[in-house]
């Protein structure tokens, strides 16, 4: 595997305030949300089924064949 140096990462004030102007936004965005949220429909809030969250990554385990022992 080939060692290559360090990447130095510059904060710049241009970075800083585009940062600040972004965050103050997100915080406006958040005192909008409580009411967009009344108008969407809320879910169950609780975890999903294995099922469910196997047929959405698309795992699809083999059924064991069921044996009976006597």
């Amino acid at each position: 595997m080939i060692r290559r140096p360090l990447t130095e990462i510059k904060l710049k004030l241009e970075d800083l305030q585009e940062y600040e102007e972004f965050r103050r936004g997100q915080t406006n965005n958040l005192s909008a949300a409580p009411e967009m949220q009344e108008e969407t429909p809320k879910t169950s809030g609780g975890a999903k089924s294995v099922e469910e969250t196997q047929t959405r990554i698309g795992y699809a385990p083999k059924k064991k064949p069921f044996v009976r022992s006597s």
